[in-house]
């Protein structure tokens, strides 16, 4: 297991701006609830007060559940949106919620970020920082 601590997701955000900079988002959806503060945090970084929530239950504590149940959709304004997790596991909740989305919006451009990614994930984010290869506590989990 990796403890992944305030002071590391810190730097990782900053990294994490660098990168998205060039896309210009002009709205930050987080999939609620691991995307939650990574969304706030990109969006203080990146100046965007434009952030929404979308809500996708596929883990019941540390149990992957067999169906992802997806509520909250947001309206869209705007043409660029950044969709936000804090890691691209199965790939299924980011590949859902993309898919509704898109849907819901096909003028508009999407990508996507994370902290983490498995190399196995059935969808890779755009903007993605560390391969995970083993449970990750993180520090905003922990109460």
């Amino acid at each position: 297991m990796i403890e992944y601590d305030c002071k590391e997701f810190k730097r990782d955000v900053v990294s994490l701006s660098s990168d998205i900079r060039s896309f210009a988002p002009q709205t930050i959806i987080a999939i609620a609830r691991g995307g939650l503060t990574l969304a706030h945090s990109l969006s203080q970084s990146l100046d965007i007060r434009d952030v929404q929530v979308i809500s996708a239950v596929s883990y019941s504590h540390d149990k992957q559940l067999s169906t992802i149940k997806i509520t909250n959709i947001p309206t869209i304004s705007t043409s660029r949106i950044l969709v936000v997790d804090d890691i691209a596991d199965s790939g299924r909740t980011f590949k859902e919620v993309m898919t509704i989305l898109k849907e819901n919006n096909p003028s508009s451009e999407f990508k996507t970020a994370s902290i983490f990614y498995k190399k196995s994930s059935i969808f890779q984010p755009d903007f993605r920082l560390k391969e995970a290869k083993e449970w990750i506590e993180f520090f905003w989990e922990k109460f």
